[in-house]
């Protein structure tokens, strides 16, 4: 466990030990919503229970991939609230392992249920197409998932040893889809086209760079470089037949490892106004106007206005924060927003100053609370703070 984990889990204890009548963990929302926190929070949840809720969530995650569905804000602060809640309370650190195990499993599940039998049978360009489309679909589901799943990623599955959440989606894509089954049919297709090709038909050359390009993907992305030893294997099962073939294509200039995904296949890249006003609900129902770039110091809050761009206006609930605690936050983010935009020395020790006053609070619990608060609100800067503070 590094310094900065260890001290954070510390302050989490001690805030819990010494102040257990700290309001920061409160409910914000008294109306009903499916897959919320206040089910989590029921009496002795057991983590099998909590896991249903997320599997639903995950479920929906896919109907959003296949364009059925979409998230709003609240959807994605209450799945995220969820995991956070699984990872901060008692048995946090077990639950952390039993959540990424759960996560994979979730994973590998839809590969083999719904990505697997959608290309079975498929041959030649029809079978690229569909693997296409099946890999922009995982991309989408792991964009969301590795925003729900965050706090696992940020805190505790470089200790475990294990592969980021992403890396874990995308590493599974691959193994089930390529190395388990499909690898032979795809490199047959691949290989069909370029001697339709050969025989003077005219072949989607964009098509077969983007299958490629999977490979390069998914190596840009982890610690494996796939995309060489495709062809690598490709060339050597078919050297027989296609040698001249596959020769003259590697050494064409249509082909090219790099730069061949699809414009349109580059996730949420939605313009959000930055002028506009975003209205956080604390835990007891005071709202808060805050300008959009004081509002995306926090990447929760962040991640809640991308669900939706289209109605960042919105209310976004912060259902862990109390009122006094959020107003403190925002005190600090429109600090350190308008300090960012301003790089000299004089301004940056004035900033200093500044800190060491706001961290100055009447009562040690208050501390504590933004503690919690900027952990929960992934505030990196404000998280460093006050733990350090806490420390010396």
């Amino acid at each position: 466990m590094n310094g900065h984990h260890l001290l954070l889990h510390l302050t989490l204890s001690l805030s819990l030990l010494l102040f257990p009548s700290s309001n920061l963990f409160v409910a914000a929302d008294s109306e009903p919503m499916s897959s919320t926190t206040e089910e989590c929070k029921s009496s002795s949840k057991s983590f099998e229970e909590t896991w249903s809720l997320l599997q639903k969530a995950i479920n929906r995650t896919i109907s959003v991939a296949e364009g059925l569905d979409s998230f709003t804000s609240k959807d994605y602060i209450s799945y995220y609230t969820i995991v956070y809640e699984l990872c901060t309370g008692k048995p946090g650190e077990e639950n952390a392992k039993l959540l990424y195990f759960q996560y994979k499993k979730a994973i590998e599940d839809y590969i083999s249920s719904k990505v697997l039998p959608s290309l079975r049978g498929k041959k030649d360009d029809i079978l690229l197409r569909e693997l296409l489309t099946r890999w922009s679909n995982h991309k989408t589901l792991t964009y969301w998932l590795l925003r729900f799943f965050h706090y696992l990623d940020r805190y505790y599955l470089p200790r475990f040893g294990h592969p980021s959440t992403e890396e874990t989606s995308l590493l599974s894509f691959y193994d089930l889809v390529f190395d388990d089954e499909m690898n032979q049919q795809v490199g047959d297709a691949i290989l069909s086209m370029i001697h339709e090709e050969s025989a003077g038909e005219k072949v989607d050359w964009k098509l077969i760079n983007n299958i490629v390009a999977i490979h390069s993907e998914i190596g840009d992305r982890s610690t494996k470089n796939h995309a060489q030893g495709f062809v690598e294997r490709l060339v050597k099962d078919n050297v027989a037949f296609y040698s001249d073939v596959a020769s003259n294509w590697i050494a064409s200039s249509s082909f090219k490892f790099k730069d061949h995904t699809p414009k349109e296949e580059k996730l949420h890249e939605n313009p959000i106004v930055s002028s506009k006003r975003i209205k956080l609900v604390s835990s007891d129902g005071d709202v808060f106007e805050v300008d959009y770039k004081v509002a995306v110091m926090s990447q929760t809050i962040e991640d809640a206005i991308k669900a939706n761009p289209a109605a960042a206006s919105d209310e976004i609930s912060i259902s862990l924060v109390n009122s006094r605690t959020l107003k403190k936050v925002i005190e600090y983010c429109k600090k350190h927003t308008t300090e960012s935009e301003s790089e000299s020395e004089s301004e940056s020790e004035s900033s200093s100053k500044w800190d060491d006053e706001f961290l100055k609070v009447d009562q040690p619990e208050k501390l504590f609370d933004l503690v919690l608060a900027s952990n929960y609100l992934n505030i990196k800067s404000l998280l460093d703070l006050t733990t350090n503070k806490i420390g010396t």
